[in-house]
């Protein structure tokens, strides 16, 4: 059974791994799923080390309400890209969700960058500061917002 193998894993990660022992069939897809999800998580709890904790623009420190947001999208990404801490920011969830669809970006300043798609009387009710900024950057955060901005941020 693969999840033997994987005495390492978290609980939640061993849940995961048990559920898809006993639902996808095939043992080289099933291994699969469980690595790349032992990928995530690791990559989540490197990420809030990273950021100490914290939404690296508003400052939440709350962690259930946190969320481990690619800058560059894992579907644009290859497998060092997806792993790799500085492709990645700690959000809350307002700004997790507008990043992600594509209504937020950052300068490479770290000054946010609101789509047009994003109507200005709505930034409040949706929980995004048109003044927000990202706390800190270095240079490869600024690689993937390049990539961002140019594929996921809608103008």
């Amino acid at each position: 059974m693969i999840c033997e193998r994987l005495d390492f894993v978290a609980p939640v990660e061993q849940l995961v791994a048990d559920t898809l022992t006993q639902t996808v069939p095939d043992e080289t897809t099933r291994e699969a799923l469980v690595k790349a999800r032992i990928g995530q998580g690791r990559w989540r709890r490197d990420l809030m080390k990273h950021w100490a904790g914290k939404c690296a623009v508003t400052g939440l420190e709350v962690e259930a309400l946190l969320r481990a947001s690619h800058i560059k999208p894992w579907r644009d990404s290859d497998n060092r890209e997806r792993l790799d801490v500085l492709n990645g920011f700690m959000l809350g969830p307002a700004y997790d969700a507008a990043f992600d669809a594509g209504l937020i970006s950052f300068e490479d300043n770290g000054s946010v960058l609101v789509s047009p798609k994003l109507p200005a009387n709505q930034l409040l009710a949706a929980g995004i500061s048109g003044a927000a900024k990202l706390s800190t950057l270095v240079d490869a955060h600024r690689e993937y917002l390049a990539h961002h901005r140019g594929s996921v941020f809608s103008v």
